[in-house]
């Protein structure tokens, strides 16, 4: 089975857990040879173990998003391990960490949120464009949120970052279109991971109601919507944000 992606080489950031961990999985399945990286060397090499496919290969690097020397090498090493680059997805991200007014909000915390969700993003796409030029093209994937298109009360630092994610879609797929590198966004509600698995069956009921289809997303359902992008299907594609959400912003 050749697969969907076959012959293509992703890097998929914040890939030991949740849904960057699916896409991972998903991508090596439709033959992908795939990067994945975190902060953790035991985690992420943990989760190449466990997602490794037969269709194509895993390798796993420890990468702070934030930093740029790192995310400098994680692109060096994946071009010197497979040849080659044509995706990324920018999946690593942080989520909120408790609820805070504005004026509540630290600087530091402000400062974090940012630093990954969206100088993360524009590090990584930063390093990752000149080897989608040398390819000939690709694909850039940011993992959004519907959070970037929604007022929610008490966690206005995170939309913030998440907005920036967007903005950058719209800017990057402008900038270049001309070397054939499609830029789009996903943009989940509520999905249920293994790490936020018990909080949010406890809020069960009140989740299934914020969607048309009354439950939670998986990772596999955003993962899908991955796969199309990343793929040849998606060749006139850019630009776009896609709401991966089981109908909430409908509602």
């Amino acid at each position: 089975m050749a697969g969907r992606l076959a012959g293509k080489v992703a890097i998929v950031t914040g890939g030991s857990t949740g849904i960057g961990k699916g896409i991972a999985e998903l991508f090596l399945k439709e033959g992908a040879n795939t990067v994945i990286c975190s902060r953790s060397l035991e985690d992420i090499q943990k989760v190449a173990s466990d997602i490794s496919s037969d269709n194509a290969e895993v390798m796993a690097l420890v990468c702070d998003v934030s930093k740029s020397d790192e995310v400098k090498d994680m692109v060096k090493k994946t071009v010197e391990k497979f040849g080659k680059l044509d995706i990324l997805v920018n999946n690593a991200g942080m989520n909120p960490a408790r609820e805070a007014t504005l004026v509540d909000l630290t600087e530091e915390e402000w400062e974090q949120y940012f630093s990954i969700n969206a100088k993360g993003t524009w590090l990584s796409s930063k390093y990752s464009i000149p080897e989608l030029q040398k390819a000939g093209g690709g694909s850039i994937i940011m993992i959004s949120s519907i959070s970037a298109h929604i007022g929610q009360n008490l966690v206005g630092c995170y939309n913030s970052s998440k907005a920036a994610q967007e903005g950058l879609v719209r800017s990057m797929a402008m900038d270049y279109g001309k070397d054939k590198i499609r830029v789009n966004g996903i943009c989940p509600a509520w999905v249920m991971t293994d790490r936020t698995r018990e909080v949010r069956e406890k809020m069960i009921d009140e989740i299934k109601k914020m969607h048309i289809i009354e439950r939670p997303g998986t990772p596999e359902d955003i993962a899908w919507a991955a796969v199309y992008l990343a793929s040849d299907e998606s060749t006139w594609v850019t630009g776009a944000s896609f709401a991966i959400d089981g109908g909430y912003m409908a509602k």
